[in-house]
């Protein structure tokens, strides 16, 4: 009888509520290469915010992004899914035609929307335009287009997002895009001659047309030097200016009272070459310049720290999704980024998959350890590339008896995870462009 009681006391005490899933914030920024943050070595102070944020974080010092260019890159990222599944890609059979997302498949964005998250995002790539089906899943997806010499600046965006936080009560899913350091290098007049110094310049601010661009010059124009060196400076002074946003934002949610128990993570979409096998820009290649991203993930469950883990865009949806509690669907890929940190041995030779290139014939790449496939799906010509430690600086094996026996394992695990090693060739879900936003992608050289 007494314990009756008891059980029937404690039953009518009133029940603390159960505690409120955490804020997700996601930033990406726009072809960030690892290699020029000084928290990834870099000789210059491109970082110091990211460096302040990297003390709180797990920092991966090997994280691979699924293709060269934006579209398919983010699409993976937001659906857990490769570039050949979610199909959000440029039509290999005509290049003036690009694709949508499969349909209702499931993103990101939805899912948390499922568990009662509010979800925002505020975005800058013409790439990123609702008509590509990414804004699935967002109550507010603030799109502004880039022709480059006119964007919305990273500073604006974390203004206006932090503007609309101001508002919210429920847990919250903001995803910000930034499009610096994107081409044009155009960095704010405050951050000017930072680290190009004073003196004329060896080349033009704009030292490529859109006309160019479009022709294939990215690919073959040209450059001295010291032009080249002048070029990477300026591209520092943008990276400068996308790292003082990220310190504004995390500012504004220290303001706002919502940054000890918020989870950001950090990372880009793609690189950028600077002539290192010989071109400019990025989407034309599979090589590490263009696939080694930065990533970082601050969470108060994780203790901060460096990892050399072999992580994936994929890994950020798996990662968000589970702390926001999603119920995560059957296809999808990805794991627990802070799992992934605790098994360093273990996860540093997981088979990354990359594919689909801007220009060029179809390319699949499967990464793996130290070293690179890159199938040309048209020809079927490979060829394998030695990496360093951080999945970068590709060297072509030369040998090619060597060569062959280091592709068998490597076109095993690309069939596995990929299906098979044919081109895609895409469904009735092309997009139908603004004449806005076929602009944007004239001016910035992704349309003749």
């Amino acid at each position: 009888m007494l314990a009756s009681l008891l059980l029937l006391h404690l039953a009518c005490q009133p029940q603390a509520p159960p505690p409120q899933p955490p804020d997700l914030v996601l930033v990406v920024i726009d072809t960030l290469r690892a290699d020029h943050l000084a928290l990834y070595g870099h000789e210059r102070a491109t970082s110091p915010q990211l460096q302040a944020l990297a003390r709180e974080s797990l920092v991966f010092d090997r994280a691979l992004a699924h293709s060269s260019w934006t579209l398919p890159s983010m699409a993976s990222l937001l659906t857990g899914r490769y570039p050949s599944e979610h199909q959000a890609t440029r039509d290999p059979d005509d290049p003036m035609r690009f694709n949508r997302m499969v349909e209702d498949l499931p993103t990101l964005a939805g899912l948390l929307q499922a568990r009662g998250y509010k979800t925002a995002a505020w975005v800058n790539n013409t790439y990123m335009a609702p008509e590509f089906d990414l804004d699935q899943g967002f109550e507010v997806y603030d799109y502004v287009g880039s022709s480059g010499t006119e964007e919305r600046s990273a500073a604006t965006t974390v203004a206006a997002a932090l503007d609309w936080l101001q508002g919210q009560r429920e847990p919250v899913f903001l995803f910000l895009h930034f499009m610096e350091p994107h081409y044009p290098y155009l960095p704010p007049p405050e951050l000017r001659r930072r680290f190009t110094g004073p003196g004329e310049p060896p080349v033009d601010l704009l030292f490529f047309s859109a006309t160019e661009l479009a022709s294939g010059a990215r690919l073959t124009k040209r450059f001295q030097p010291e032009q080249q060196a002048w070029i990477r400076r300026l591209y520092d002074e943008e990276v400068l200016a996308a790292d003082r946003a990220v310190g504004q934002l995390v500012a504004g949610l220290r303001a706002q009272g919502r940054w000890e128990p918020t989870v950001l993570a950090l990372t880009a979409d793609h690189g950028e070459e600077h002539w290192d096998h010989g071109a400019f820009e990025h989407g034309h290649s599979l090589y590490g310049e263009q696939l080694r991203v930065p990533l970082l993930l601050r969470t108060p469950q994780a203790e901060p720290g460096r990892s050399h883990s072999t992580v994936q865009l994929v890994d950020l949806f798996h990662t968000l999704g589970t702390l926001g509690g999603a119920r995560l669907p059957p296809g999808t890929h990805g794991e627990d980024l802070r799992a992934l940190a605790a098994s360093e041995a273990s996860a540093a030779h997981r088979p990354v998959l990359s594919e689909d290139c801007l220009y060029g014939p179809p390319r699949v790449a499967l990464t793996q350890g130290d070293l690179r496939l890159v199938l040309n799906l048209d020809s079927k010509v490979a060829n394998v590339f030695e990496l360093d430690e951080y999945g970068q600086a590709d060297r072509m094996v030369q040998d090619d008896e060597r060569a062959q026996t280091l592709a068998a394992p490597l076109a095993d695990a690309m069939r596995q995870l990929r299906g098979d090693l044919s081109p895609r060739r895409l469904g009735e879900r092309s997009v139908s462009m603004s004449a806005e936003n076929i602009q944007q992608l004239r001016a910035l050289g992704y349309l003749e």
